[in-house]
């Protein structure tokens, strides 16, 4: 039985679906996995009647060749980075990209925290990967209005997970827990 519900009625359901991360899933994942686990049943049901009423089709391919595989696109990480010098060197900070802030990253603020960015806003930063919690400042730079994490960036990240120039980082806001969520995603080659 399908039930039609407004989008008044999801209020208590998130939107973000952070499947599959282990550490860095919040407590408050549950609805979203009914709602995933409802969705992937329907489609997976909807898939196995196409196979059924299309006996000439071949195994794992629908009208006309299609592919049936269901991929899930579960990737939060939103902002990715490759680590440059001038991220592990004596300016002490991490640049971000302003269009990957403004697009995932404002739109989950409040206007006082945005209002604060000009001077700086104390954030805390989830290394999921090492389950720790840190401190750092987030800003934006008025001269090219890129935006920086900084204040304890060097201590807290660059020389504790020896970050290395060619380093590919994570991050995501955390909305259930108000943070950012860090991740080294991949290491440099060493040559």
């Amino acid at each position: 039985m399908f039930v039609t519900k407004t989008h008044h009625e999801y209020t208590e359901v998130s939107t973000e679906l952070k499947l599959g991360y282990g550490s860095c899933i919040t407590n408050k994942r549950k609805a979203s996995e009914n709602l995933a686990n409802f969705s992937l049943s329907s489609t997976a049901c909807g898939i196995k009647r196409m196979r059924l009423s299309s006996h000439k089709v071949e195994k794992g391919k629908g009208p006309k060749g299609v592919s049936l595989k269901l991929k899930l696109g579960l990737n939060p990480w939103v902002i990715k980075k490759r680590i440059q010098l001038s991220d592990i060197g004596h300016l002490a900070r991490l640049l971000l990209a302003a269009d990957l802030v403004k697009g995932h990253i404002l739109p989950q603020w409040d206007a006082r925290r945005i209002e604060g960015i000009k001077n700086g806003v104390q954030v805390a930063v989830w290394d999921c990967d090492t389950k720790s919690e840190h401190q750092l400042t987030f800003k934006q730079w008025p001269s090219n209005g890129c935006y920086v994490l900084n204040e304890k960036w060097t201590t807290g990240f660059v020389w504790r997970r020896g970050l290395k120039k060619g380093d590919e980082i994570g991050l995501y806001w955390d909305q259930s827990n108000s943070r950012f969520t860090f991740s080294i995603l991949n290491r440099a080659s060493i040559n």
